[in-house]
């Protein structure tokens, strides 16, 4: 009795059989590239040539230009883009199978579904069958029957000429793909043994390169370098590549002792290679004819003569390490050793001090170049990149023999000062501050650098760190006490450090946490002690740590780039309030050198105007002298554009000169520094100074503004030269919003009673 069949061991029996089937199919895609080009070729011609000849079959058959251009034109198409080399090759061999499918639709078309025309199909099913790729030739199967069958549905007298097709279009349709299916059995088969030859082909080429480097790996033709060495050293032969790597004809090398080949310092007038020396893999220097020296990679392998020497040169190689190692441990833009190198040989020199000598010390020096992002950001960073350059050839020369100087990144350097007496370390310290006074020429102008300097000695227990970091705090010391200088660590400095870092992290919150805020100070017509305008000037609120005087935090501002976000709210703020006294009072808003070469700052005023609908001349920006002379005119004709008014700060104390001022022009004001005006009373420098600010913004249409009047002496001088607006403390300190409120109200009362008064007697005069 037979057993039914497992439903599992039929289902495996399907798969073995469809697996041997699809195995016994053609790949696909094997041709060469540059045969499936020649061919590819050959079929996108073969399809323009149908552009051409069916235009003039239809115009034959009677059909008018434009509907043969309409039945073309998708053939055109396709071959064009059939013919672009940047499709990928199976995409090409479908745009090129529809162009020739579509000729054979059209043809059918235009021949009104003659039976002879379906013939056409035959042959480009045919041609397509030479790509012998799966894609192309698959598609061509589906085309024509849904050409058949859909558009023979649709359109049976343009497919198809006779009833029987026209009413069964599917069928036929079938029929048809029957006769391309047997068509396609034969190309299928044909495609297979096409492989198969080529496949076998291959196969005898692979055998015959491999038989053929086999020959090649013989002595003479070997690609590294051979030599054959006797037992004492002499070279007995050697081959082509060995003999060009040495630089030495074949005849020169012959009873040349190996040894001779290497670098002299690697000689030890022994034979070479020695018996240890076989079998492993040796690096060592070779001179060259010429006497230069390059990199040999050696081994030597035991023969009965002696020995098989194999020779590379890995010059190359050991150039690129040694420049790895040298990126490694040097900055790319300068030259000079990096970070890592530094703290290597600060702690050699900290190992090889000589214990007990008190007079003697290691030294490190942290140089930090004062506003240089200011430079960076106004010029470009070539410009800055050109500037690090120059600071870094005038820092070397300014050390001793023996002092190493590296760069720790962006404008930050540090020396290295080893067996060094105290008054030497800062005799080097204030020479590294001198170099750089001298003016640097960058892009055709000369720019003015200064740096703060910061210096440690070592203590018994420093180590490279603790050292830099102490550089690093007497450095932001300097800097503190009013850049270009230098300053000597002690331990109060650590604690100034630590507090810097604790405000720095408190002043990144203080603005979400709204603990900043404004005061103002008034601006007095001295004539009539009319409070013409007012300065707006931050001040900031701390929960835990109380008011934080501007001169604490400011700077941290500044060196931390926080000041960005800070000047833009406090820019918004004033112009806020300004709108809220809803007078003609102006406010000066001061503008830090960091806001000025941040793109889009003009943007960001006219923002703040439209925002809060202030009118643009009751804004003054403040800007201090140095900002203004690095290379900011055109921001500040821009912001002169919108309207608004423009005030040089602490005139007198920077590096503008007559000619830099000029190039300012229109600017509004001259803030008249506060150190001039303490000595007007009793320094006749300082008044003869105040005199000539006061002369020279008159000649020139600008208004000379004072700041810091503290007594109504100092307020009549000014009178009396003809400054007409002033600041101090004199006539108020910077106040809140509501005391200005205040006082705009009182001085209006004021006003309107002695208006009242002055109405009164006028008419009092009149009837008597």
């Amino acid at each position: 009795m037979l057993q039914e069949a497992h439903p599992g061991s039929i289902s495996r029996t399907v798969t073995s059989a469809l697996t041997r089937f699809a195995g016994r199919l053609p790949r696909g895609a094997t041709l060469p590239p540059e045969v499936w080009a020649r061919r590819h070729r050959a079929i996108v011609a073969l399809a323009w040539a149908h552009v051409a000849a069916l235009t003039a079959y239809g115009l034959a058959r009677g059909f008018p230009l434009w509907h043969c251009a309409v039945d073309v034109t998708p053939i055109a198409a396709a071959a064009a883009a059939a013919g672009r080399a940047g499709y990928p090759r199976r995409w090409r061999s479908v745009l090129s199978a529809i162009a020739l499918l579509m000729a054979s639709a059209v043809t059918v078309h235009l021949s009104d579904g003659a039976t002879e025309a379906h013939f056409h199909f035959f042959v480009v099913v045919a041609v397509l069958a030479t790509y012998e790729e799966w894609l192309p030739y698959a598609f061509a199967f589906a085309f024509v029957l849904i050409h058949h069958g859909l558009l023979g549905t649709i359109a049976p007298h343009a497919v198809f000429s006779h009833g029987g097709a026209t009413r069964h279009p599917w069928e036929w349709a079938a029929i048809h793909a029957a006769f391309i299916g047997a068509l396609g059995i034969v190309n299928v088969f044909s495609w297979r043994l096409n492989e198969d030859v080529r496949e076998e082909a291959a196969e005898g080429h692979r055998r015959t390169v491999a038989s053929e480097a086999r020959f090649r790996s013989t002595f003479e033709d070997a690609p590294s370098g051979m030599a054959v060495v006797s037992r004492d050293g002499v070279v007995l032969d050697a081959n082509a590549a060995f003999c060009s790597h040495t630089g030495r004809e074949a005849a020169e090398l012959a009873g040349l002792p190996l040894a001779e080949l290497t670098a002299p310092d690697g000689r030890d007038g022994r034979p070479w290679p020695a018996p240890e020396d076989a079998g492993r893999q040796i690096e060592r220097r070779f001179v060259r004819p010429d006497g230069s020296l390059g990199w040999g990679l050696w081994l030597h392998s035991r023969t009965t003569e002696g020995y098989l020497t194999h020779f590379l040169d890995i010059s190359e190689r050991k150039a690129a390490e040694e420049l790895l190692a040298w990126r490694a441990h040097h900055d790319a833009l300068t030259g000079l050793p990096n970070r890592e190198l530094f703290v290597d040989r600060l702690g050699g020199a900290l190992d090889r001090r000589r214990p007990g000598d008190g007079s003697r010390h290691v030294a490190v020096l942290f140089v930090d170049l004062d506003d240089f992002k200011i430079v960076n950001d106004s010029l470009g960073h070539d410009a800055g990149d050109e500037l690090l350059q120059v600071v870094a050839q005038r820092l070397g020369g300014a050390l001793r023999p023996g002092d190493v100087i590296a760069r720790l990144g962006g404008d930050e350097f540090s020396v290295l000062l080893p067996d060094v007496s105290r008054p030497a370390a800062m005799a080097v310290a204030e020479r590294v501050a001198a170099t750089l006074r001298a003016p640097i020429a960058i892009g055709g102008h000369q720019r003015f650098v200064t740096a703060s300097v910061g210096v440690s000695f070592a203590g018994p227990d420093d180590d490279p760190h603790a050292l830099l970091r102490d550089a690093d705090a007497a450095m932001y010391h300097a800097k503190g006490s009013g850049k270009a200088r230098a300053a000597v660590f002690d331990g109060s400095m650590r604690d100034d450090a630590l507090e810097r870092l604790q405000l720095e992290g408190h002043l990144r919150e203080a603005l979400a946490r709204e603990e900043l805020r404004l005061v103002y100070q008034p601006q007095i017509d001295l004539a009539d002690g009319r409070m013409t305008g007012v300065e707006a000037l931050l001040r900031w609120q701390h929960p835990e740590l109380g008011p934080i005087v501007p001169l604490r935090f400011i700077p941290i501002a500044e060196q931390t780039g926080l000041i960005v976000p800070i000047g833009a709210w406090v820019l918004r703020e004033a112009c806020r309030q300004a709108v809220a006294w809803a007078t003609d009072l102006r406010v000066a808003v001061n503008v830090s050198p960091h806001q000025l070469a941040v793109e889009g700052f003009v943007d960001e005023v006219a923002a703040a105007l439209e925002e809060t609908g202030l009118r643009p001349d009751r804004l003054c920006l403040e800007i201090t002298e140095s900002a203004a002379v690095t290379g900011l005119s055109a921001i500040l004709r821009a912001l002169k554009a919108l309207g608004v008014r423009l005030a040089i700060d602490d005139f007198g104390v920077g590096h503008a000169s007559l000619r830099q001022l000029r190039e300012l022009l229109p600017v509004d004001t001259l803030k008249i520094d506060k150190s001039f005006v303490d000595g007007l009373l009793e320094a006749d420098g300082d008044a003869a100074i105040v005199h000539a600010v006061i002369d020279l913004a008159r000649e020139l249409g600008i208004e000379p503004l004072a700041e810091g009047i503290e007594d109504e002496a100092q307020a009549s001088r000014l009178r009396s030269l003809g400054c007409r607006t002033a600041q101090g403390f004199l006539f108020a300190r910077p106040q809140h919003p509501g005391d200005i409120t205040r006082a705009l109200a009182e001085h209006a009362g004021a006003a309107d009673a002695a208006g009242a008064a002055d109405a009164a007697g006028a008419a009092g005069a009149a009837g008597a």
